[in-house]
């Protein structure tokens, strides 16, 4: 691979951890905001009825947003990783993308029905979108082709 392709991947993956690590920042600072200020104006209010599914959401919508920021970064870091030794596709990475192949479309359904969490009322309507469905083909899709790719390098290696 060429210089320049090395540099710029190794510059793209020291963005993409920095906008993760900004990610992660403000989530938490915006969970912290969200469990302390509860007054049902647009947080989650504790008093409010239904409170344990909304509650609920919230911790599912989090877990799934700080479990795939922390995926994120160990994908960054192994292509970083793997980049010294003149790999660029790698079998931790395929495992990655395969958990968030199945993470990214529970986090898509769990944040479409957000606003459940945050609504004084005990009336709502679960919604179902067509995004948990778009993020799971493309993601699929992603990480067949990642799966490929390293069957392909992996198979290069061994007719060199």
């Amino acid at each position: 691979m060429k210089k320049t392709s090395i540099k710029t991947l190794k510059f793209v993956c020291v963005l993409a951890l920095i906008g993760i690590i900004m990610w992660m920042v403000f989530y938490a600072i915006q969970t912290y905001f969200v469990l302390t200020t509860g007054n049902g104006n647009g947080v989650i209010s504790w008093g409010s009825p239904r409170m344990g599914l909304k509650l609920t959401l919230f911790v599912i919508n989090r877990t799934t947003i700080f479990l795939l920021a922390g995926l994120m970064a160990a994908f960054v870091i192994n292509i970083l990783k793997y980049l010294r030794g003149g790999t660029i596709f790698n079998r931790a990475n395929v495992v990655l993308l395969w958990i968030m192949t199945i993470l990214l479309p529970i986090h898509s359904f769990v944040s479409d029905n957000m606003g459940i969490a945050c609504s004084p009322s005990e009336h709502f309507n679960l919604l179902l979108t067509d995004s948990p469905f778009i993020y799971a083909i493309v993601s699929l899709i992603v990480a067949l082709l990642y799966k490929l790719a390293y069957d392909a390098a992996e198979e290069q290696k061994l007719t060199i």
